[in-house]
């Protein structure tokens, strides 16, 4: 439904070929325990290092964000996948606040699939350099960060481009607040299948999700987090999805204003914005809980035999793990 089919040019397209390769991963031996120390950290404060860690933003500027609408289009998959991954994407916009793009929109964030993302990084941005660095100023990550996206060998990796808006409220400039904020252009981001491996689909359209939404450092550590960014680490549960903080994290970016005087400012505000999504997810599970936990047992009925001999079911083929290509 909010799928955008892209034509790119035809030596980009050769490019991609290649299925997905599954990644192995190794088992630490069945009789080797290692100590492990749990220091819990106020919540107050995890929450603030979890913002400070997950943004990143060019040169003292504020997080930038999408202004009311998101258009998804997904290039190199089957349309099957192409159409759920743009969905999911589009579906955490719309919970956040967003308005999804109606069919045949000029895609705003595009995903590329591809069995070589160093490569088709280089010869994306080597095709057409104003796409990734625009001459105005201050609109990306700036050079070095754009050298890692050609080079990273990251299994997903994404490139945005900001640009300065007025405020929605328009005030003018203060102590505590700019006349302007920062809002995302376009977003692309390269899934490379040949290091993607045995994730579910569900999980890496939920960290897709995450980094299409909002401004997320590439070299992130969530490790100590519970977080769909732990989604590629070695070890990592294979089927994470998104958790009550990474919805909270992009729920607190879009519920906060865009136009705090520093970048130091907008963390508190997201942060206070997030612990407060955080403490009402977990009232709403505990009460949830508790309504369960209430109910009354039922019976369960006894079994009826059947007459005659037990139907015959065929398997039915499990479903790849990572997104086929066209």
């Amino acid at each position: 439904m909010r799928h955008s089919a892209l034509l790119l040019p035809a030596a980009l397209l050769a490019l991609w070929a290649a299925p997905a390769a599954a990644q192995t991963q190794t088992e630490p031996p069945a009789d080797q325990v290692e100590d492990v120390t749990i220091i819990a950290r106020p919540l107050r404060e995890a929450v603030q290092s979890f913002v400070e860690e997950v943004g990143v933003s060019r040169r003292e500027q504020n997080l930038a964000r999408w202004d009311r609408r998101v258009c998804v289009g997904v290039v190199n998959m089957t349309p099957r996948y192409a159409q759920a991954l743009a969905d999911q994407v589009s579906g955490v916009a719309m919970v956040i606040g967003l308005n999804a793009g109606e069919p045949g929109c000029r895609p705003n964030i595009l995903i590329l699939a591809d069995s070589n993302g160093d490569a088709l990084a280089q010869a994306l941005v080597a095709e057409d350099p104003q796409v990734f660095r625009p001459d105005i100023g201050n609109t990306n990550l700036g050079q070095d960060a754009l050298a890692h996206f050609q080079t990273s060998g990251a299994p997903v990796r994404w490139w945005q481009v900001t640009y300065m808006r007025t405020s929605q409220f328009g005030v003018t400039a203060s102590r505590i607040r700019e006349s302007h904020e920062q809002g995302l252009g376009h977003v692309i981001i390269i899934l490379d299948t040949s290091r993607i491996g045995s994730v579910s689909f569900a999980s890496l359209a939920d960290y897709i999700s995450m980094v299409a939404l909002a401004q997320v450092d590439a070299r992130l550590d969530a490790n100590g987090y519970d977080s769909v960014f732990n989604l590629f680490n070695e070890g990592a549960d294979r089927t994470q999805r998104m958790t009550d903080w990474d919805l909270a994290y992009l729920q607190a970016l879009y519920a906060m204003r865009g136009d705090a005087a520093s970048p130091d400012r907008q963390q508190r505000e997201m942060a206070w914005h997030l612990r407060r999504n955080l403490e009402a997810a977990a009232a709403a599970r505990d009460a949830a809980e508790a309504e369960a936990a209430a109910q009354p047992a039922t019976e369960t009925p006894p079994a009826v035999e059947a007459e005659g001999p037990a139907p015959t079911v065929e398997p039915v083929p499990p479903e790849p793990a990572t997104p086929p290509q066209t």
